[in-house]
């Protein structure tokens, strides 16, 4: 135990654009925190007595967090060594706290932001930091119980002989997504154009379902009935119909509804009605096509708002989709660590979680210019698979595996994947682990993405590149 509260002169406090205070909790005591309303990183710095603390022997640490407030909140906590500035010196993590609800904040070493490889120096941390990012409103929270702890993690050994993953089958297999063409503004917009022959190479290849991203709100009206243009219509049949021609599982989803997650309240009505849409006009399609309610909900669309909204999208689907397959993912970009705030309706169980994975990010987004440019620096950054770097993986896809068992969820990795801009050989080496990682766990996946910037296809010279092709199907067989 590193701060329990009890003894209040174990820590000293500093508030920044925030006021802390001891209060009694349960009996016992609790720091309670209150930020500014127009605070921009409003935070509470300890500091220990001893002017440091030594833990290592440790792999992170975990903080209590209650929320006493009738809205989510995002907790942040640092843990910094001399020097730290908010990016380097420091592992970073955050938790998002239910409303009225209890939680806590876990930060691994070597961690920042869920990116691997930020080392910290474990005998010599001399601040922790609680910290709130651009909250938009006061807030009143209270934290309790920072300590170092060692992970019991329940890996694919203690989870395999679970009932349900007993039971489970990998319905969708290893598949990989038709991106940046229909989710584009326009198909073609960003350099992709979807073909006949693409259908029958991935089929060919091995693989088992496409995923289909499509902006069907740059497609439909901005008002009542928010009808969706025929034309834009006809041309989704056809990518599905492609799919099923080829024994290809169509995985159709909804994404790229930027203005959703910017102002969910005033979308929601248009939301559910692209559904209502969608759902009728596929009701009658084989049960080999699955639905997708949002790609990656963020942003403003929080889980207090998805849990919701994704209750009444399913409901609208169920009306006329009754048994069909249908994907529903996590807040915060379908995040894995975001699966706890996932609220789902325990009597349908045509229902695949999914999530999306891209760790460690500073890899597998090195360069990408639409990031920002800080991802410049990370040029160069390579993944060859040591016992670390799987370490890390694995735990990932296990705490991913772990809830689908507890919640009895199939879980669908519906996009990972790394951009050219990193070397081939390190691509394929992580795709491989991922990819075959995924199917030990009975998980279907899809990788992102077919032919553009993370691409296994070469457009221009119309082949395969076979080394990321065969990291991802192996012998052209799903398990």
């Amino acid at each position: 135990m590193l701060v329990d509260f009890e003894d209040p002169s174990a820590v000293r406090l500093e508030p920044s654009q925030a006021a802390a205070k001891i209060v009694a909790d349960d009996g016992n005591h609790a720091l309670q925190i209150s930020t500014q309303a127009d605070a921009a990183y409003p935070s509470v710095t300890l500091l220990p007595r001893a002017g440091k603390w030594d833990v290592s022997g440790f792999e992170g640490l975990e903080m209590d967090v209650i929320n006493p407030q009738p809205f989510q909140i995002r907790v942040l906590l640092a843990i910094n060594n001399p020097g730290a500035d908010g990016t380097h010196h420091c592992n970073v993590e955050s938790a998002t706290i239910k409303a009225h609800g209890k939680g806590k904040v876990t930060v691994p070493f070597g961690n920042w932001h869920g990116s691997t490889g930020h080392q910290l120096d474990l005998k010599n941390i001399v601040t922790l930091s609680v910290l709130l990012d651009k909250p938009g409103k006061a807030h009143t929270f209270l934290i309790d119980n920072i300590r170092a702890v060692r992970f019991y993690t329940r890996g694919l050994d203690a989870l395999r002989d679970d009932p349900f993953f007993t039971q489970l089958k990998n319905r969708l297999g290893r598949g990989i997504n038709l991106g940046n063409a229909l989710e584009a503004p326009n198909e073609g917009a960003w350099g992709v154009k979807l073909k006949e022959e693409y259908f029958t190479k991935i089929k060919a290849a091995g693989f088992d379902n496409v995923r289909i991203p499509v902006r069907w709100s740059a497609h439909a009206g901005k008002s009542a009935p928010y009808a969706i243009d025929p034309k834009f219509f006809a041309r989704v049949d056809w990518a599905v119909n492609q799919a099923l021609k080829n024994r290809l599982i169509p995985v159709l989803n909804m994404h790229h509804y930027e203005e959703i997650f910017q102002d969910p309240d005033a979308h929601r009505r248009r939301y559910l009605a692209l559904w209502q849409q969608i759902a009728e006009h596929y009701r009658s399609y084989p049960p080999a096509l699955v639905l997708e309610l949002l790609n990656e909900p963020n942003g403003k669309l929080d889980s207090d708002h998805w849990n919701p909204m994704l209750a009444e999208a399913l409901h609208v689907v169920r009306r006329s989709n009754p048994t069909r397959e249908v994907v529903v993912g996590p807040t915060s970009w379908n995040s894995i660590n975001d699966l706890d705030s996932l609220e789902l309706p325990e009597s349908d169980r045509h229902l695949i979680v999914t999530v999306h994975y891209y760790s460690p990010f500073e890899f597998t987004h090195q360069g990408a210019d639409w990031v920002g440019p800080q991802m410049r620096q990370y040029l160069g950054t390579r993944w060859t698979g040591t016992p670390a770097q799987r370490k890390a993986l694995l735990k990932d896809l296990d705490k991913a595996l772990a809830w689908g068992i507890d919640h009895r969820r199939p879980i669908y990795l519906g996009e990972f994947g790394a951009n050219n801009k990193a070397d081939l050989a390190s691509r394929a080496c992580w795709a491989r682990f991922v990819a075959e990682s995924a199917i030990e766990r009975k998980m279907g996946f899809a990788y992102w993405e077919f032919c553009s910037g993370f691409g296994a296809y070469d457009p221009n010279t119309d082949k395969w590149i076979e080394p990321l092709k065969d990291a991802l199907v192996g012998s052209g067989k799903s398990e």
